[in-house]
């Protein structure tokens, strides 16, 4: 069975043009997927459909079978998390306590965070480089390190270590959404943020969707890619396979060199 299938999906904005036309893939558990394409393609418009806070047009979209909104919000919290593109907080939350909120889910409204939690929540704050913020207000770190608290909320979302509350089949499947998360983090972070994902999907069968603008990044840690171009899938497919010349040209409307197993050299847009 599929983790996610996407069936003949459509969606536009208050009765304007299509911005995404009957599209449809599947995704199996523990696939780790980049979705590319050109600004204004709909990458983030399907991510809020692939997340439940939109509703088709048209099509559908299934999670195990299972229409996405045909599920509570705390269960699909529990089973999806979505970190948005320029996530930003307002209000002069600790760091710790901006993490924590990723247990809302599986917590009953007003409990407090026991040991367990706090442990659970620091283990993963030092994963991704962020337990020395813990005391910090998150409105006075950087974007990068917003970035990655962000993540690590998300991470403890779906991996939140039972029992808090709402005790889960160790076989449930989760799936995790980045609509370009590590955009604003340094060269060695990035690289550090993608071979945790990798180690959470080899040992979880955690299945991650990312929306990537550094194709190079996708083209190493992706095992699939997904391209939109208007609205519509231009390629899907292993990155060796999708990653051509002539999809380069097509899709981006730039000359490209393959340098295989390592990434790309880009050249001026096509007719420039």
């Amino acid at each position: 069975m599929s983790l996610l299938s996407v069936k003949n999906l459509s969606f536009s904005y208050n009765n304007s043009d299509a911005v995404l036309k009957n599209i449809s893939f599947s995704v199996d558990p523990g696939e780790h997927i980049a979705l590319v394409g050109p600004n204004g393609s709909g990458k983030t418009t399907l991510f809020q459909l692939l997340s439940g806070y939109f509703s088709p047009a048209a099509g559908e979209v299934l999670l195990e079978d299972r229409e996405i909104r045909r599920y509570p919000l705390p269960e699909r919290a529990r089973r999806i998390a979505f970190v948005p593109q320029g996530g930003r907080i307002e209000f002069p939350y600790t760091c710790l306590e901006t993490v924590l909120m990723g247990l809302h889910p599986h917590q009953s409204r007003f409990a407090p965070w026991d040991s367990a939690a706090l442990s659970r929540a620091a283990a993963i704050m030092r994963e991704t480089g962020v337990w020395d913020l813990a005391g910090k207000s998150v409105t006075a770190i950087s974007g990068g390190q917003l970035q990655r608290l962000l993540l690590a909320r998300a991470i403890l979302q779906i991996f939140p270590q039972e029992p808090l509350g709402f005790p889960e089949s160790p076989q449930a499947l989760k799936l995790l959404l980045l609509d370009e998360t590590l955009s604003e983090l340094d060269i060695a972070a990035r690289l550090a943020m993608m071979k945790m994902l990798s180690r959470l999907v080899a040992d979880h069968r955690l299945t991650v969707i990312g929306i990537h603008h550094d194709l190079s990044l996708a083209y190493r840690f992706a095992n699939r890619i997904i391209a939109l171009k208007d609205g519509e899938i231009a390629a899907d497919g292993a990155p060796d396979a999708v990653f051509t010349p002539e999809f380069f040209a097509r899709v981006f409307s730039v000359q490209a060199e393959i340098i295989p197993g390592r990434g790309f050299l880009f050249y001026d847009n096509l007719g420039c």
